[in-house]
Order: C-alpha cells, then sequence, then structure tokens
C-alpha cells in the first residue's frame, strides 16, 4: 500500500513540475499572440468550463456547476486532441470509470468500485434516446462502436439516474450529443489506418435550408485486431486445445446516422452492422470459428411545443430493433480425446423489438421555480428465435449431425415486457445562491412489483468562486431478459422470480477556482447496494438475489489551462468497495487509479497531446489463489498538423507509447494467465473539409 501510494505521489508531483513548466514557457509565448488572446481563450475555455450547457442531469440545458449531479463534460474539441479511437479511450480518462475487456473481447465499464458484465449498471443515451440492449440491458453491445468523430460532447454522470432514466441508470448515466448543422456546414472527410491492418474511412455532412436542418454521417471500420499468444485456455490440457495459439479479434462494421429537424419536429435514426470474432473464446477456450454478427436500428420523432412563456411539451416515439447472430463454437474440434469430433459448436438468433412514448411537460410555477413532469411507456419483445446445436441442449451428449431445436428446446423463452413509468421533478432557486431539486419516478414492470426511485439534490455557491452540491438518489437495475428467461442449458437457467437491484447514493462535491487559470473539485461518494443479482452453486447455475454491495470513495480534480490550446489536468479516484455479507474486496476493480495529461497548442499551426492513465493493483475474487493483477501505466501521444493548407488537418497517434506488457483479469476457473492487452501500436489520419 505505501509502495503505491508512493507512486502516485511521485506522478502528481511530475504534473506539477510540467504544469509549472508549461506557464513558464506560456509567459514568454504570450506576449507574440497577444492580437488573439481572447478568441483563443474562448475556445480553451470550452472544454473544461462550468458553464458548458447540458441536459443529461435534468433533462434540460443547465450548467455544469448548477446541475444536480457529479458531471463530467468532454467536448469534441478534447477528444480530438487526445486522439481517442473510442468511446473507452475517453471513458477511461473520466474519474471513477474503469475499462476492461472480457473473455469476448468486448469493453465493460466499471464505475466506482463495480465492474458489471455488459455493463448492465450504465445508462447509455445517444442524443437522450436509450441504447441499450434488452437481452442484457447492458451498454457493452454498443458503446465502443460508437464513431467518435461524429460526438459534439459526452455528458457523463456518475451517480444514480434512475429517478429521470429507469432502469440502468444505476451507477452511470452517458449521454453522447452528436454534431448537428450547428456543428457542420458542408462535408467533413475523414481517412485513417493504423496497426493490425486498421482501416476507418467517415463522411460527416450537415446543412441548413431555412427551416430545414439535415445531419449524420457514414462510417466505415475494419479491423484485423490485435492478437496476442495465449497459452493456456480452459481447456488447455486436452488435445483439443489450441493453445498455445493466437488470439481472434478481427471487426467490421459500418454506421449510419441521420438527423433531420423542422421547426418543432426532429427526427433521429442510426443503423449499424456489425461482425467481429470471439478474442479468446466464448467459454475461454481457443477456438477459431466464433463469430458474432448483429445489426442495431433506431428511429425516434420527436416534438418539442412551447404553450406559453412558462408552459413547454416534448413528445418522442421510437422504435428500437437488435438483431444477433451469434455462430459459437464453445469447445474446439476433438473435445475430450475425440469424443466431440465436431467440437462444441451451437447458433442463436434472436431479434428484440423496442416501441416507446414519452412525454415531458416543464411548467414554470413561480420565478425561480420549475416543475417536470413525465410519462413514459415501453413494449419490449424477445422472439424470432433460432437455436441450433452439434449437441444436446440437456445433457451435453453429442449428436451425429447439428440440429434445430428453435422449437423443441429454445435457447430462451419468447416473452414481452411492458414498461409504465411517471416522473415528477421539482427545481427550485430558493436564493440567488441556493438551489434545491428534489424529484420522484416510479417504473412498474410486468412479471414483477414497480420500484420507487428518488433524488435530493442542494447546491450552494458560498463564495463567488466555489460551490457545494449535497446529493442523495436511489436506483434500481431491472433483471434482463437472459438472467430470467434462460432455458434448456445444463449450465444455467433463467429466474423468472428476480427482482431488480436497488443503490442508496450519498454524494459531495465542492468546485473551487483557485485562479483565473485553475479550479479543482473535490467529490465523495458512498453507495449501498441491496438485492444483488449474483448467480448461485447449484447446478444448474440460476440467478438470485443476494448480498449486496458498500462502496465509499474520494474523486479529485485540477484543471489548468491558458491561451493558445494549452491545458493540464489531474485527476485521482479512491474506491473502497467490498461485499457486505462476507466483506470480500469487490474483484477486478482498484482502489486506485489516476490520470493526467497535458495539451500545447503551437499558434494555430500545430497541437501536442499527452495523457497518461495509472492504474493499482486489481484484487481477485474471494478464494481465488492467483496474485493480484499488477499496477501499470499506459500513455499516449497524439499530434496534429493544421492550416498548412485550407481546410485540411493531419492527426498522428502512439498509443501505448512505452509498450507496456498487462492483462486485464480473468475470472477463477476461465483462462489462468487472465487476458493480454495491446502494446504499442499507431493511428494516422487525414481529414478534410468543405
Amino acid at each position: 500500500m505505501l509502495h503505491t501510494s508512493s507512486k502516485f505521489i511521485r506522478l502528481f508531483i511530475l504534473l506539477n513540475f510540467v504544469i509549472f513548466l508549461l506557464n513558464s514557457t506560456l509567459s514568454t509565448a504570450r506576449s507574440l499572440h497577444a492580437q488573439n488572446k481572447e478568441t483563443e481563450l474562448e475556445e480553451m475555455f470550452a472544454i473544461f468550463s462550468e458553464e458548458e450547457i447540458v441536459v443529461s442531469a435534468l433533462k434540460r440545458p443547465r450548467t455544469v456547476s448548477k446541475s444536480p449531479a457529479i458531471m463530467s463534460v468532454i467536448t469534441a474539441r478534447q477528444i480530438r486532441q487526445m486522439g481517442a479511437r473510442t468511446v473507452s479511450d475517453v471513458l477511461e480518462m473520466v474519474p471513477g470509470f474503469d475499462i476492461t475487456m472480457n473473455t469476448n473481447g468486448t469493453r465493460e465499464i466499471g464505475v466506482r468500485g463495480i465492474l458489471q458484465n455488459d455493463s448492465s449498471k450504465i445508462k447509455l443515451l445517444i442524443n437522450g434516446h436509450s441504447i441499450n440492449e434488452p437481452g442484457t440491458g447492458g451498454a457493452s453491445f454498443v458503446f465502443d462502436d460508437l464513431v467518435v468523430g461524429n460526438i459534439k460532447r459526452i455528458e457523463i454522470i456518475r451517480g444514480p439516474g434512475s429517478a429521470l432514466y429507469g432502469q440502468n441508470a444505476f451507477l452511470a448515466v452517458i449521454n453522447v450529443i452528436t454534431k448537428d448543422t450547428d456543428d457542420i456546414d458542408g462535408f467533413q472527410l475523414t481517412t485513417g489506418g493504423g496497426s493490425f491492418d486498421t482501416h476507418n474511412h467517415n463522411i460527416l455532412f450537415g446543412k441548413e435550408y431555412n427551416d430545414l436542418k439535415i445531419s449524420g454521417f457514414l462510417d466505415y471500420f475494419d479491423t484485423e485486431g490485435f492478437s496476442k499468444k495465449i497459452e493456456q485456455d480452459i481447456i488447455f490440457t486436452d488435445v483439443a486445445s489450441l493453445t498455445p495459439g493466437r488470439s481472434q479479434n478481427s471487426k467490421e462494421k459500418t454506421d449510419l446516422n441521420l438527423k433531420l429537424s423542422y421547426k418543432n419536429l426532429t427526427i433521429n435514426s442510426k443503423y449499424m452492422k456489425r461482425r467481429r470474432e470471439g478474442y479468446i473464446g466464448f467459454d475461454d477456450a481457443l477456438s477459431d470459428e466464433t463469430e458474432w454478427k448483429d445489426t442495431y436500428i433506431f428511429t425516434e420523432f420527436l416534438y418539442r411545443l412551447r404553450l406559453s412563456e412558462k408552459f413547454d411539451t416534448e413528445t418522442k416515439v421510437y422504435y428500437d430493433q437488435y438483431n444477433t447472430d451469434s455462430w459459437i463454437e464453445s469447445r474446439p474440434e476433438g473435445l475430450l480425446s475425440g469424443f466431440y469430433t465436431d467440437g462444441v459448436k451451437g447458433l442463436t438468433r434472436i431479434k428484440y423489438k423496442t416501441i416507446g412514448f414519452e412525454n415531458q411537460c416543464n411548467y414554470n410555477l413561480f420565478k425561480g421555480n420549475e416543475l417536470t413532469l413525465g410519462l413514459q411507456y415501453e413494449w419490449i419483445h424477445q422472439g424470432d428465435i433460432h437455436y441450433g446445436t452439434n449437441f444436446h441442449p440437456l445433457t451435453n451428449a453429442p449428436l451425429s449431425s447439428f440440429a434445430d431445436f428453435s422449437h423443441s428446446l429454445p435457447a430462451t423463452r419468447k416473452v414481452t415486457r411492458h414498461i409504465y413509468a411517471f416522473y415528477l421533478q421539482d427545481e427550485w432557486s430558493i436564493t440567488e445562491d441556493i438551489d434545491l431539486t428534489a424529484g420522484v419516478r416510479h417504473d412498474r414492470f410486468t412479471r414483477f412489483e414497480g420500484t420507487t426511485n428518488p433524488r435530493v439534490g442542494l447546491i450552494w455557491r458560498f463564495m463567488e468562486d466555489a460551490h457545494l452540491k449535497i446529493l442523495f438518489a436511489t436506483a434500481f437495475r431491472a433483471p434482463n431478459f437472459n438472467e430470467m428467461f434462460f432455458v434448456n442449458n445444463p449450465a444455467t437457467v433463467g429466474n423468472p422470480n428476480l427482482d431488480p437491484e436497488k443503490i442508496n447514493t450519498f454524494e459531495a462535491g465542492l468546485g473551487y477556482n483557485l485562479t483565473e487559470h485553475i479550479r479543482g473539485n473535490l467529490n465523495y461518494f458512498y453507495n449501498r447496494i441491496r438485492d444483488r443479482i449474483q448467480k448461485d452453486s447449484q447446478t444448474p447455475a440460476q440467478d438470485q438475489n443476494q448480498g449486496g454491495a458498500r462502496i465509499k470513495g474520494i474523486e479529485a480534480e485540477l484543471k489548468a489551462e491558458w491561451e493558445n490550446d494549452n491545458y493540464a489536468y489531474a485527476n485521482y479516484t479512491f474506491q473502497d468497495a467490498e461485499e457486505t455479507r462476507m466483506r470480500n474486496r469487490m474483484a477486478f476493480v482498484p482502489v486506485h487509479k489516476a490520470n493526467f495529461g497535458v495539451n500545447v497548442g503551437f499558434w494555430k499551426y500545430a497541437n501536442a497531446n499527452m495523457n497518461t492513465f495509472v492504474s493499482g493493483p486489481r484484487p481477485r475474487e474471494d478464494g481465488d489463489t492467483r496474485r493480484d493483477l499488477p499496477s501499470y501505466t499506459l500513455s499516449n501521444l497524439t499530434l496534429i498538423g493544421k492550416n498548412f493548407i485550407n481546410n485540411f488537418e493531419v492527426r498522428g497517434s502512439v498509443f501505448n507509447i512505452f509498450d507496456k506488457s498487462y492483462d486485464d483479469p480473468a475470472p477463477m476457473n476461465t483462462v489462468p494467465t487472465d487476458y493480454p492487452q495491446q502494446g504499442r501500436s499507431f493511428r494516422i489520419e487525414l481529414q478534410f473539409k468543405y
């Protein structure tokens, strides 16, 4: 512990030295570029400004400092400068967030000491539209495939959001705001490539014709993916094991977004088609045939109407569809010395459909008071289930040929879920310096009782340059379709009697402007989780509501900014998480983590950005005798050249500069040597606007 703490102290000392050096350099350069000072300073403050307008915390525009939530806002400018390839790259720099990879090569989001399979305790939104996948309830399905070049900003709420957003807004709410005609006037073409035979091509467009606004993008991405040698897998002692061998991590994706706006009507739509391989394997057994294919579409109609100076309303109707097509080789050929001659293979196809309606009304009761009332209904259907295997689903006995069990022994049940919800929120500026927000939401689901989740937030601007936030909220995660309705499997079955997981959260946040150019934030959080959904020890295993968890921690942030696109930042997270029943430490999430970075703008022609992520040791599960995963540090560098040719920009990035070898944690009885992650890699992009 002392060694880890000293490491973090040294890192912060180094950062302070960098800030001092940067400030000294800028003092000399400032006199040379005074003519552009005002414009460039405004652009710089747009990156970290407390006055950045956000909508996630209240479902209507408010600044960060006046939002009743612990929030981070990452802008398109910052995403571009840091060279982020994915949303994971962005979130990893946010206090309280941890990103790790599972056996299928999917990135999962951990928040404040809790790491959940499929990131089902995170509410993921695109322009306020939920895109959590119904089967698992997770955000992992799509979040790391969002096109970062089309992101205007990312609004991140750390803490519960069920009082407004309902299910899955358990640990955090992430709202990705895409670019529109206010950000694009014409076309933007981007092409790039890099390590692992990666290619990416993107067209971003936007145009305004009187009252009609059209914007969107078309993106194509293809990569072989990083491939690391896997020394051992779960069946490494059998002749069928492909280990030692290389992981399978290729991916191909096509993504199309379209946004239309005419007066009070806005239409948002998305189409994404993706194909990917299985990394190590569906069942931690290295294979060469596993492949996932999936398609996601949604369309949302949003109509806003202002009826008077005091009263406005917005109504939205939406349709979502997920199509999953999975060819799984959970065990390769020759398993058990040839007993499974062709290995263990299965084909699953499922279609999820969601139809929803939401109406929200905002009313100004009196000066300084705004009341919000919302009603929501969702119809979610799991159907069109196709299931085939070369083994019997109940006995695991090998079959002479591939058989279709879609009707006789389907992998999951055909089911429809109805969700009814209403929410009420009151925001009151009691005095010029004190704001009080109180709200509550009630959700009722078919098949289990409803849940009610309140929240209260007090914001006190006790000094001109400082504010204090005191927040309390509850949230829930509804059991997903897999946990409730999975059937005909000798390893695991669903439990239709599950209740939602619940959390109570207390937060306190202090924000202070130390100087004109330096600002800091200090946050404390305490989470209490009840009715955790976990698998029992029986065979087949079944999810049960059992146990709870307690998590407390601190998040500290420091940001310094100057003109000419020069800034530095640092943040540190302490998170102490343990199960309440056995008082075991929560697995896989570090107690300590930190980030720091520096951006230097060389007048208007070039930009350099370096960011560093530091993770402390990550503990194992209770009963796992392997040593904890060691701490590691990753640094990335991005250089941008611009304005040498009109409307032309070139970006080059090096990730994991020092080629650090590190692994993400593998649970017990899986891959004994954990999941290896990529070393040093490169990317270059060319961008042209017209």
